[in-house]
């Protein structure tokens, strides 16, 4: 399933295929219960699609499956790539990376009756705390699983669990649009987020770069953080994303 996101006037301009992990990542990447595209890293494409004249082909998978597809040129993009992560020395050949265009905090969420320093990690020691399966955490603490970061918030929110790491991004989106009842910590982590580009577009790299550098000058991206983040407008998943 794919749906084009640019306007009609670019049927002729240069298509950029857009890999979306499935399941979708709210508030960065998902698809509505109407079909429709959207999240902070939708919207910064949108921006710098419609400067560069590019239409963009959304194309939903599983994170194994664009792996595969990006690495065989049948997907152009991935958004939001933390580019110090460790990849494969295959996908690493055919990888080109923007500037960052964002920054991923990493923070605890906790039961407000709690009153240690909880984004000092010396003081999690022990500590049970709920995360995403397959997330990387800090040593010494005691995870717990589960399916995914929505999951996380929830279970806070209700006391099953005291503790839970998550991105802050999400967090800061669940707690308000949803009127959860936890605290957040101070980052422990963060990491840049950048597009990973297929070689084969390598011209379109500077062009991104570029209009990357003009939103962020003019206060684009933040005003689309601020869209999912500062207030209620992104209606919540009914399902777990």
């Amino acid at each position: 399933m794919s749906a084009l996101l640019a306007p009609s006037a670019f049927a002729d301009a240069v298509k950029l295929r857009v890999g979306m992990p499935q399941p979708g990542k709210v508030p960065f990447f998902w698809q509505t219960d109407a079909g429709d595209y959207t999240g902070i890293y939708v919207d910064t494409l949108r921006s710098i699609a419609e400067e560069l004249n590019v239409e963009l082909e959304i194309i939903p998978l599983s994170q194994a499956r664009l792996q595969r597809h990006f690495v065989a040129g049948e997907i152009d993009l991935e958004a939001g790539v933390n580019p110090k992560a460790e990849i494969s020395a295959l996908l690493e050949d055919f990888s080109l990376y923007t500037r960052p265009f964002g920054v991923v905090n990493e923070v605890f969420i906790y039961r407000p009756e709690l009153s240690f320093p909880v984004f000092i990690l010396k003081d999690l020691e022990g500590q049970r705390v709920a995360t995403v399966r397959g997330s990387s955490v800090p040593e010494k603490i005691l995870r717990e699983d589960f399916t995914n970061q929505w999951q996380i918030a929830q279970r806070v929110h209700r006391g099953w669990n005291e503790l839970g790491l998550m991105n802050e991004a999400p967090a800061l989106h669940y707690q308000r649009a949803g009127n959860l009842n936890y605290q957040i910590s101070l980052p422990y982590n963060s990491n840049p987020v950048v597009f990973r580009l297929h070689v084969s577009k390598s011209k379109l790299l500077e062009p991104m770069n570029n209009s990357i550098s003009r939103l962020e000058e003019e206060g684009e991206l933040e005003r689309i953080v601020c869209k999912y983040l500062c207030g209620q407008s992104a209606a919540l998943p009914d399902n777990d994303q």
